[in-house]
């Protein structure tokens, strides 16, 4: 017979938290939201289980603020959750992206059940806001002004094993009458080429066959380092790198695509024959009053 004494102890074993992330809008938006699983998941989260719809312990809005009833629909899923959560005391809610850029203290007004709200300018500080907000037991709202880190260069959990985003630029320089972008992202901030280049690489080397590289006018690239065909030089240089297939770009803008770019991607074979051009209107007379700076003809 054993005796109690001969026993070994008991070994508590600490589940991992898990978190669930809700991407609304655009290319960018669903770029940071890889990062916002890197990090988390680096923090110790692990991806709660599809379908969970709000088990999560760690439910993270990345939100748009240019979609048609953006700000409807985030508050209709904070309504949903709010019961979730007083009976799930541990449970936090964070929302972050261009709508909480723009709304930041209204959030936590119409929702107080909110633990934290970050911007598009910080989405590295979200491990830290949610430890924060537990210890402190109240809401954390940080919204930088000005871009902390590209979002490339913060930890990933991609989608997709071959295909990557890469973030060549952010925010924008142009003052349409019907866009808010500038505003929430800021003007545009170029990545140096170097590093653009180190980042392909290495996704290369980790089996990716396919990048995409994104900015809020993405060809405009090198309005903020003083080199204009800076965009065309990257594409080529694209090119050079052994093992990547295909690369893409998205949103180019009709005013920036010059010469140079075109003949990048007739003479660049890994550039895929493909755009995603928004003209947004035929009409003269309604391009003007948008103040896009382009013409039908």
């Amino acid at each position: 017979m054993t005796s109690s004494s001969d026993r070994s102890p008991a070994v508590s074993v600490e589940v991992p938290k898990t978190y669930e992330i809700r991407t609304y809008g655009c290319q960018m938006n669903v770029h940071d939201s890889e990062r916002l699983s890197g990090l988390l998941e680096d923090a110790g989260y692990v991806r709660a289980p599809g379908g969970s719809d709000g088990d999560a312990d760690v439910v993270v809005f990345n939100t748009c603020a240019v979609r048609e009833n953006a700000d409807n629909k985030l508050y209709g899923n904070l309504g949903r959750l709010a019961p979730m959560k007083t009976t799930r005391p541990g449970m936090q809610i964070a929302v972050g992206g261009c709508l909480a850029q723009k709304d930041r203290d209204t959030i936590v007004k119409k929702a107080p059940w909110v633990d934290v709200v970050f911007g598009t300018h910080n989405i590295g500080k979200l491990p830290v806001l949610l430890e924060r907000a537990r210890v402190q037991e109240e809401a954390q709202i940080e919204i930088a002004e000005s871009l902390e880190a590209f979002p490339s260069t913060l930890p990933t959990r991609r989608e997709s094993a071959y295909a990557a985003w890469v973030s060549i630029s952010v925010g924008c320089n142009n003052t349409c009458t019907f866009c808010i972008v500038p505003a929430l992202r800021g003007k545009e901030k170029d990545r140096r080429p170097g590093d653009i280049l180190a980042e392909i690489e290495a996704l290369v080397a980790e089996g990716v066959s396919e990048i995409t590289l994104l900015g809020q006018n993405v060809n405009a690239y090198g309005s903020d380092i003083g080199d204009r065909e800076a965009f065309s030089k990257l594409l080529r240089a694209c090119g050079k790198i052994e093992g990547l297939e295909r690369v893409r770009f998205t949103s180019p803008h009709p005013r920036d695509f010059t010469d140079d770019v075109i003949a990048a991607m007739a003479e660049t074979p890994n550039v895929m024959p493909q755009l995603h051009m928004p003209l947004q209107s035929g009409s003269d007379t309604i391009l003007k009053a948008m103040r896009r700076s382009y013409r039908q003809e």
